[in-house]
């Protein structure tokens, strides 16, 4: 799994300022952390404001994490980063924040 800190992490003005007000820094910095020693070939992590039409006029954090692996249904890593977001945080931080996993296009062999 990488476990490299050059992975480059973009977060907007919007997302910063998001997280300042809610507080959440240290539990992005935390998905970030994961991400980079957990999850196959990271190359690059994007922390971007979403719109969340069923909740409201305020804005949603997702933290979308962009690999190079190709998606393979039958590994297991996107089913425990699934796992470990959901054990890991409490509701008030699952209520605002979503990990996306984007991996690379599948190869026809």
């Amino acid at each position: 799994m990488t476990t490299s800190a050059t992975i480059p992490v973009t977060v907007t003005p919007e997302a910063a300022a998001r997280i300042a007000h809610l507080g959440f820094q240290a539990e992005v910095d935390r998905m970030i952390d994961y991400a980079r020693h957990n999850l196959p070939e990271v190359e690059r992590i994007e922390v971007i404001l979403y719109d969340r039409f069923d909740l409201g006029s305020e804005p949603g954090l997702s933290v979308g994490i962009y690999s190079r692996h190709p998606f393979d249904p039958d590994e297991r890593f996107t089913r425990a980063l699934d796992q470990w977001f959901v054990r890991a945080f409490p509701s008030e931080v699952l209520e605002h924040v979503i990990m996306d996993y984007h991996p690379g296009e599948a190869h026809a062999g």
